[in-house]
C-alpha cells in the first residue's frame, strides 16, 4: 500500500479535504484522551496483556528497559511490567499472536541517550512471533516520528508518547517524584536518569478509525524494511473491544475523526504535507478561542495564519503552552531562537494583547520546577480537538513522518465533550476551576491573560515565556539546517537500505566508507581529547622538544600534514611552525606540508571516484567538474585562494573530479604562496615585536597586515574577473 496524498474523495464537510489536509476521514466508535505517561503506560500495559491477535508499536523510540507500571502498583501485576519481559511473556503465552516493533533508525547524535544493541536484543529474544526492525527509510536528516500502537486491529493509540526514557510522569507533576527514574542510555554504563516533570497526551480510539491506523502501521512496517505483516483483521466496531484498557473510560462515542499525515518524498513514496495544511485550515475556522500545547513553535506559516486570523476576528484569543528551557545547544540555537521569530509574527499588527505564550510550572514546598511539554494538542473553540505527533516546526511539516488525529464535534453533546477535554488540560496547568476556564475561553471581555493568574491554593501555574535570552544566538541558520530542516540534508540516496526493490542509482561503497571516515574524524573532535590537544599551545611544546635535533624538520612537517588532514586551518598550522622554526624553515614546512596533504586528499578522492561525487551532488556535480576543467591552473589557483570549505574536503572533491595531479600541485603552490609568505612574515614580525617592542618591529607588523589585506582584496578581484570571463566564454 502506498500513501497517496489524493487517494479518496471528500468526506463532505467544510474542514476535511481528503488528499489535501487529510489522508482518511473515519469514525471512532469509542474515544478517550490519555493524559500523561503514567496513564498511557498503564493503559498500554493493560491492552498488551489482553491482546490476542496482533500488536503493532510504531515509534521514534522503543526502549525495551522501560517499566510501564511503577511503584507499589507494579507489585500487584500478574503480567511483567518492563516492556521487554512483557512482550516476551505475551509471545509465549499467546503463540498465535504476531508482535511487530518498528523503531526509527536514529541519528548518531542521539546514540548516547538510546538503548544500544536493541535490535539484537529483540531478535535474540527466542520468540518467532516477535518481529523488530530499525526503520531508516527516510531522507538524510528526517526522523520516523509517528507514535502509533494498534492492538488486534480494533483499538489504537496515537499521539506524542513513545516508550522511551525520561517520559514517565503523572498528572500531579510534583517537582520531585522517586518514580521519575529510568535507565540512562546504554553508552552511560548503567547510570540512571532522573528527570523533571513531563507532560504529554495520547488519544485512544476504537472502531473504523482503528482499522485505518492498522493499515498505516502495516504500510510503514513494509516500507521500513519488514516482510509483509498479517492482514488486517475484521473487527466488530459496535462493541467496546475486549482489549480496551480498564483504566480508561471512553468519553466520546460515534465521533468523526480525520487522520492527517506528513510523509517525506522518498523512493516511490510521494511527499505528503497534510499536517501543515490542516493546521492552517483549522486556524481559519476559529471564532473564539484557540488552545495549543506543543514542544516547539517555529513554523512561520503557522505563525502567519494565527496572526491573520487574530486580525480578521477581534473576538479571538490564543493560548500557546510550550517548554521553558531548551535541552542542549542545538535545540537552543534552532528551536528556541526560531520561537522568538514565531512569537514576533503572531503578535504583530496590534494583536499581542490577545495572545499568551506560556509554560507550566509546578511549585511545592518552596521549590519551583518547569514542566516539560512534549504534547502536540490543538483545540479550536469546541469544534475540533487535535492530538498527534507533529510539532509546530519545519521538520514536522515537510520532512519527518507524522500522524495526527482530529476529532470533529458535529452535535451539541460532542461539543461539550471537546470543551470538557480542553478545560481539563488547562486545569492541570493552572488549578483554575472548570467553570472559570469555560468563562475565560468564551467571554469576549475575559482576557487571555486570565489563564496566567497564579492561585495560592494551586501547585501548578502557567507563566508567560520570556525568550529574550535566545534572541541573540549565533549560528542559528546552521543549527536549523540540521536540527529543524524543511528539506533533506542530502539527497535520499544516503540511507540504510532500499525497502521496495532495487534502484538504478546505487551508492558507491567507497563513498559510504569515505563519508564514515570523514564523520569519524569530525566526531573525534567531540568525543575525544583531539580538540583539546590540536591547538598551538599543545603542539608548540612538542615541537620545541626536538627543535635543535635532526628530527626537527621531519617532526614539523609531519605535524603540519596531520593537522591539515584533520581539518585544522592553515592559519593555525602556519602560525604554529612560525613560533618554533626560523622563517625559511617555517615557509618550507608550510608549503611542503600543504603539498603532501593535497596529495593524500587527492588520492583518497580519486579512490572514491566520480560516481561518489555525482551521488553527493547530483546534477551539480557536472557543473563543478566543468568549472575545474575549464578553469585550468588559474581557476584552481583561485579555488585555493578562496576558503570555501576545509582544505581536506576540497582536496577530496578535486580527486573525485579527476583534476590532473600536476595542474593541482601548480595551482596549490600559486594559491597558497602569497598567504603563506605573508603569514610567515607577520608571524616573525609579531614575535620580534613581542620580544622587542620598538617602532621598527611595529612598522613591520603593520606592513604585514597591510599585505594580508591586499592579498584578500586581490583574491576577491581576481575571482570576480575570472568568473565573468568564464561566463563570457
Amino acid at each position: 500500500m502506498q500513501i497517496n496524498p489524493a487517494m479518496d474523495s471528500s468526506p463532505g464537510n467544510a474542514l476535511f479535504r481528503l488528499g489535501h489536509n487529510c489522508w482518511k476521514y473515519s469514525h471512532a466508535s469509542y474515544l478517550a484522551p490519555v493524559v500523561d505517561c503514567a496513564n498511557y503506560y498503564r493503559a498500554l500495559h493493560e491492552a498488551i496483556c489482553r491482546a490476542q491477535h496482533s500488536i503493532f508499536i510504531l515509534g521514534w523510540d522503543i526502549d525495551s528497559r522501560i517499566d510501564l507500571i511503577r511503584g507499589a502498583e507494579a507489585e500487584a501485576q500478574a503480567c511483567p511490567t518492563a516492556l521487554f519481559e512483557l512482550l516476551q511473556w505475551k509471545a509465549r503465552q499467546t503463540p498465535a499472536i504476531q508482535i511487530y516493533l518498528n523503531r526509527w533508525n536514529y541519528s548518531v547524535f542521539l546514540s548516547a541517550e538510546r538503548e544500544s544493541f536493541s535490535e539484537a536484543k529483540w531478535k535474540l529474544s527466542g520468540a518467532d512471533n516477535l518481529h523488530f526492525i530499525f526503520d531508516g527509510q527516510l531522507p538524510l536528516g528526517a526522523s520516523h516520528h509517528q507514535k502509533v500502537v494498534v492492538i488486534d486491529d480494533e483499538l489504537a493509540f496515537c499521539g506524542g508518547m513513545d516508550v522511551a526514557i525520561a517520559r514517565w510522569d503523572n498528572r500531579h507533576h510534583h517537582p520531585r517524584n522517586p518514580d521519575r527514574l529510568d535507565p540512562d542510555g546504554s553508552m552511560k554504563m548503567g547510570l540512571e536518569k532522573r528527570f523533571d516533570p513531563y507532560h504529554d497526551v495520547q488519544v485512544l480510539v476504537a472502531g473504523p478509525v482503528a482499522a485505518v491506523l492498522a493499515r498505516l502501521v502495516r504500510y510503514r512496517w513494509h516500507f521500513g524494511g519488514g516482510k509483509r505483516a498479517a492482514k488486517v483483521r475484521q473487527a466488530h466496531h459496535n462493541a467496546l473491544p475486549s482489549s480496551w484498557p480498564a483504566s480508561i473510560k471512553p468519553v466520546m462515542e460515534r465521533v468523526g475523526v480525520g487522520v492527517s499525515l506528513t510523509m517525506p518524498r522518498f523512493h516511490r513514496q510521494p511527499q505528503v504535507q497534510q499536517i501543515e495544511r490542516l493546521y492552517i485550515d483549522m486556524i481559519a475556522k476559529a471564532e473564539r478561542f484557540i488552545y495549543m500545547e506543543n514542544q516547539f513553535f517555529t513554523r512561520r506559516a503557522v505563525a502567519k495564519a494565527l496572526n491573520q486570523r487574530l486580525r480578521e476576528n477581534p473576538r479571538l484569543k490564543v493560548l500557546l503552552v510550550s517548554c521553558y528551557n531548551a535541552q542542549g545547544v542545538m535545540e537552543r540555537k534552532s528551536m528556541f531562537h526560531a520561537r522568538v521569530i514565531f512569537r514576533k509574527i503572531v503578535e504583530s499588527h496590534g494583536v499581542a494583547d490577545r495572545v499568551a505564550l506560556a509554560y507550566p510550572l509546578s511549585r511545592e514546598h518552596g521549590e519551583e520546577t518547569p514542566v516539560r511539554i512534549h504534547s502536540k494538542v490543538m483545540v479550536v473553540d469546541d469544534r475540533y480537538l487535535r492530538i498527534g505527533s507533529s510539532n509546530i516546526n519545519n521538520r514536522s511539516m515537510t520532512l519527518d513522518s507524522e500522524c495526527d488525529l482530529v476529532i470533529e464535534a458535529r452535535d451539541e453533546a460532542h461539543r461539550k465533550q471537546v470543551a470538557a477535554m480542553r478545560n481539563d488540560l488547562i486545569r492541570e496547568h493552572t488549578g483554575l476551576e472548570l467553570e472559570e476556564i469555560e468563562r475565560i475561553a468564551n467571554r469576549v471581555d475575559a482576557p487571555v491573560e486570565a489563564f496566567l493568574s497564579e492561585l495560592e491554593h494551586s501547585r501548578q501555574h502557567l507563566r508567560r515565556i520570556n525568550d529574550d535570552r535566545y534572541r541573540h544566538e549565533r549560528f542559528t541558520r546552521l543549527a536549523r539546517r540540521f536540527a529543524d530542516p524543511s528539506r533533506p540534508i542530502l539527497p535520499d540516496l544516503f540511507t540504510s537500505r532500499r525497502a521496495f526493490g532495487r534502484s538504478k542509482r546505487r551508492i558507491p561503497f567507497r563513498l559510504i566508507a569515505g563519508i564514515l571516515l570523514v564523520a569519524a574524524v569530525a566526531l573525534s573532535w567531540k568525543v575525544t581529547p583531539l580538540a583539546e590537544y590540536a591547538t598551538p599551545e599543545k603542539i608548540v611544546p612538542l615541537l620545541e622538544q626536538v627543535q635543535n635535533t635532526a628530527w626537527a624538520f621531519p617532526a614539523g612537517l609531519a605535524a603540519y600534514v596531520l593537522g591539515t588532514l584533520v581539518f585544522l586551518p592553515h592559519m593555525v598550522m602556519t602560525g604554529t611552525v612560525v613560533v618554533v622554526f626560523a622563517p625559511l624553515e617555517a615557509f618550507l614546512i608550510a608549503m611542503l606540508g600543504s603539498l603532501i596533504s593535497v596529495s593524500v586528499g587527492w588520492l583518497a578522492g580519486l579512490g572514491l571516484g566520480k560516481k561518489s561525487l555525482q551521488a553527493m551532488l547530483g546534477r551539480h556535480a557536472e557543473k563543478i567538474s566543468q568549472y575545474a576543467r575549464d578553469g585550468g591552473v588559474m581557476g584552481l589557483t583561485l579555488l585555493r585562494l578562496l576558503p570555501i570549505a576545509p582544505f581536506t574536503v576540497v582536496n577530496l572533491a578535486l580527486g573525485m573530479m579527476k583534476v590532473p595531479f600536476v595542474t593541482l600541485l601548480i595551482a596549490t603552490v600559486l594559491g597558497l604562496l602569497p598567504g603563506t609568505l605573508v603569514s610567515v612574515f607577520i608571524g616573525q614580525s609579531a614575535l620580534a615585536l613581542f620580544k622587542n617592542p620598538d617602532p621598527h618591529n611595529a612598522v613591520l607588523v603593520g606592513a604585514g597586515l597591510l599585505l594580508w589585506v591586499l592579498v584578500i582584496v586581490s583574491t576577491h578581484f581576481l575571482s570576480r574577473h575570472w568568473q565573468r570571463r568564464l561566463h563570457a566564454n
